[in-house]
């Protein structure tokens, strides 16, 4: 009896010591924890959703034609008064009848003609050969000279003299340098229109007068009177005493003109200089003058004398080498 007491006690304590491990083990590995020591987190930056912005087309777009193919059969219409089936096709019991339609007699009313049409002669075709169309070249704009532009910005029909000085001071000039300021007084004249009179005077020891009165603008006068400036020269007697430009200008002024061209040296024969005081006086009566010199510098006395003239007559004083 003792000895089995003794096993049982052995085998009781060992029951209870692996239910005590077992009960030890699983009460602290299912408990929860009242108390927290420490707690693991990261922190993340959340990126803000980023708005696609939608640029509507600036043009309206083309939009092309789409196809789709179904698997649905097709819709098949039938003569029937019967609804629709579920598949979306029409049924119908019996098919109507359809009745053939009337006979046409296609030869009623039409006259039987020849079988076949003779042609005696063939046609001609005529071709026509379409020409380019040319256009017509546009003649280049003819240059004006100061001269040109001074008379056309005028108004109306103008009076005007061409006064050209050939006195003794004036045979040291170039004859290149007369030659170039007569061939400006001969375009001006072509640029004349028909309202316009003109007339020539040249000076030395005598007044030439081209014509007793102005001379009216036309084709046959213009190149009349561009032959006589050609050659000037040939109209003037040189021995004497020489007429004043001043004086000159003051026998003109009984023509009334509207412009008066002259071409001097500026300097005044029948006085020992150039009097300033006195280019009022002898320009009255020649409406606006247009001066023109040549082979002189601007302060020249000449040049001076003739720049006054211009101005005293709302005119224009023109160096035509400069």
């Amino acid at each position: 009896m003792k000895y089995k007491s003794s096993k049982f006690l052995l085998i009781s304590v060992a029951i209870h010591l692996i239910i005590g491990i077992i009960g030890f083990y699983f009460w602290f590995g299912v408990a929860p924890s009242n108390h927290i020591d420490s707690m693991d987190a990261i922190f993340t930056a959340v990126e803000e959703q980023k708005t696609k912005r939608i640029i509507p087309p600036k043009r309206t777009q083309i939009r092309r034609e789409t196809t789709q193919n179904t698997s649905q059969p097709n819709l098949k219409i039938l003569t029937s008064n019967q609804p629709t089936s579920h598949r979306g096709v029409v049924s119908a019991a019996e098919p109507t009848p359809f009745e053939p339609f009337e006979k046409v007699n296609l030869n009623e009313g039409i006259v039987t003609g020849p079988a076949s049409i003779e042609i005696t002669e063939a046609p001609r075709i005529q071709r026509v050969v379409e020409q380019p169309i040319k256009k017509e070249k546009k003649a280049p704009e003819r240059k004006k000279s100061r001269l040109v532009k001074f008379i056309e910005a005028q108004e109306g029909p103008q009076r005007i003299v061409y006064c050209i000085d050939l006195s003794n001071s004036m045979q040291n000039l170039p004859e290149r340098k007369l030659k170039k300021v007569v061939d400006i007084i001969r375009d001006s004249l072509t640029f004349l229109e028909t309202h316009d009179t003109f007339n020539i005077v040249a000076y030395s020891t005598e007044l030439v007068y081209y014509q007793n009165e102005f001379v009216g603008v036309s084709d046959s006068a213009v190149d009349a009177s561009s032959a006589y400036l050609a050659n000037i020269k040939t109209q003037i007697h040189k021995k004497g005493t020489d007429h004043d430009m001043l004086t000159t200008l003051t026998d003109i002024s009984k023509s009334s003109p509207t412009i008066v061209v002259l071409f001097s040296d500026g300097i005044p024969t029948s006085i020992s200089g150039p009097d300033l005081s006195l280019v009022g006086d002898h320009a009255k009566g020649n409406g606006r003058i247009f001066a023109m010199g040549i082979g002189m510098a601007p302060d020249f006395p000449g040049a001076v004398m003739l720049r006054q003239l211009a101005t005293v007559s709302n005119g224009d004083f023109w160096l035509v080498d400069r």
